[in-house]
């Protein structure tokens, strides 16, 4: 019995892979950007795949009717759709399930440590609260700061992690990721959610954001995203010290390797 599954379409099987080289020049380009923006540390990257890449990966991303997709409507969100991997992302074209596991993969924790200085990232592969978003016309996400612990494994969250796959997305149609300042008097930056752009920014409970107004994109349109999560551990006084490898002999009395 096989453990994979192969996708029909246009982008069949893996057909590309994060290049640590140029990942790492470019969280150096933009590391100062990111530690100064306000109101507090992110950065924008634009042209992150390439237009080709991204043109498919749109393409190939379900529609409201093409997966397992969990719909919220409550006062906080309404007409969004997620939670894709509570099925393991089973019904999502394979090249999007591809880039997920490249967002966890060591040359993009090595670009995210760079970029924003945070040392010892470490991924979720479960995705929770992550994966797969898709909004609706209609639908808006409230301000507001995000969960800050991964209870199942004890760890922080430090880093949020968005990409955009929105090809032809029009001003008038909404959606662009509000940050606001830590008062919530005023929002200090305003992120439209276009095609092949990556957003990187630090988490903190302060760090109100969202896309509060509802969309007014065409019916059969919607905001679609990916999110990825990042975390650090905490340190634990119980912790035993580190050390390297302990090597060791076998006793027997005929001398090692006799019984």
């Amino acid at each position: 019995m096989s453990v994979a599954t192969l996708n029909e379409g246009p982008l069949l099987g893996p057909s590309f892979f994060l290049s640590r080289t140029a990942l790492r020049s470019l969280a150096l380009a933009h590391r100062d950007t990111y530690g100064a923006a306000r109101p507090y540390p992110h950065v924008v990257i634009d042209g992150f795949l390439g237009e080709r890449l991204a043109s498919g990966l749109a393409g190939v991303f379900p529609g409201a009717a093409e997966a397992h997709w969990k719909r919220r409507d409550h006062p906080e969100q309404a007409a969004r759709l997620g939670q894709l991997q509570r099925k393991a992302f089973e019904d999502v074209h394979g090249a999007l399930r591809h880039l997920l596991s490249e967002f966890s993969s060591m040359p993009f924790l090595d670009f995210l440590e760079t970029l924003t200085g945070v040392q010892g990232l470490i991924a979720d592969p479960h995705f929770r609260g992550a994966g797969l978003h898709l909004t609706l016309r209609g639908g808006h996400l409230a301000l507001h700061a995000d969960f800050n612990r991964d209870r199942f494994r004890a760890l922080l969250r430090r880093i949020t992690v968005l990409y955009y796959l929105n090809p032809g997305w029009e001003p008038a149609w909404g959606g662009d990721l509000e940050l606001w300042n830590a008062s919530l008097s005023r929002c200090e930056t305003r992120i439209a959610p276009l095609l092949d752009r990556l957003v990187v920014m630090a988490h903190g409970d302060d760090h109100w954001h969202g896309h509060p107004a509802p969309l007014e994109c065409p019916e059969g349109r919607g905001r679609a995203a990916l999110a990825a999560y990042f975390y650090t551990a905490e340190a634990s006084p119980d912790a035993p010290e580190a050390h390297s490898a302990i090597w060791a002999t076998p006793r027997t009395e005929g001398g090692p390797g006799k019984p």
